[in-house]
């Protein structure tokens, strides 16, 4: 961070995180975390291979393939964009900054924690991330509760790469905020930004995504529960109703 901001009219970060420690226990939060609320068996797998460090094992690589369509990229298949990007990552800067772990940070970025200085920053920010991302809610919220000017927006159908799977909301949104940022420099600064509260409309998508699963399941429920009573034989009294 820089107390020199000439030229600086607003930030955008999507997917962002300010904490080491606070992302990784994010992640294994048995609540909302995305690898906390894995099979216990998945987790267990996941403890123990990094506990004996197999990072190259086949079985590793296969599980982080796996959770990277969960976690990452929920496209299918993946856009040229990401491949290319992909294929030219230099492994040995990778692995130096995050370490060779992709469920932990062992990296020179361990440790790292900006938090404290965000109040710091004087210009309008967009915080977004998606529904599934690896940054979870409590770390993107976490930030916001020290910006000055700040707004939070939460991606439906995303992972981390909201830019991918939220092509179409993401640029509408940002269209949104550096319009309002606009208005703001030309009535006199950050001080006239006018945030967006996204929090109240990502409950009613959260909301509206939930209740189609919650009917499922339990018209689910219900035609199993019925095949199962109706293949019981009389008992003591009891028949199936007709």
């Amino acid at each position: 961070l820089s107390h020199n901001t000439t030229g600086l009219a607003s930030l955008t970060l999507i997917g962002p995180l300010s904490d080491a420690k606070s992302y990784i226990d994010a992640q294994w939060d048995s609540r909302d975390g995305n690898l906390g609320t894995l099979p216990p068996f998945m987790q267990d797998r996941i403890h123990d291979l990094e506990d004996n460090h197999q990072y190259g094992s086949a079985e590793y690589q296969a599980i982080d393939d796996v959770l990277t369509t969960y976690f990452t990229l929920r496209t299918a298949p993946a856009p040229d964009c990401f491949t290319d990007s992909k294929a030219g990552l230099n492994r040995d800067i990778y692995v130096g900054m995050q370490g060779a772990s992709e469920f932990t940070m062992s990296g020179v970025l361990q440790s790292f924690n900006f938090t404290p200085r965000l109040n710091e920053i004087d210009v309008p920010v967009l915080l977004a991330s998606g529904r599934f991302d690896t940054m979870r809610p409590s770390i993107v919220k976490t930030m916001q509760d020290q910006i000055k000017y700040v707004e939070r927006k939460l991606l439906p159908h995303s992972g981390h790469l909201s830019m991918i799977d939220d092509a179409g909301l993401l640029n509408d949104v940002v269209a949104d905020f550096l319009g309002r940022v606009e208005m703001a420099q030309r009535e006199g600064g950050a001080s006239k930004f006018v945030p967006t509260i996204w929090e109240e409309e990502d409950k009613v998508v959260a909301l509206s995504i939930k209740w189609p699963v919650i009917a499922f399941t339990a018209m689910f429920a219900f035609v199993v529960g019925m095949a199962v009573g109706r293949s019981r034989k009389f008992k003591a009294g009891y028949a199936p109703i007709e």
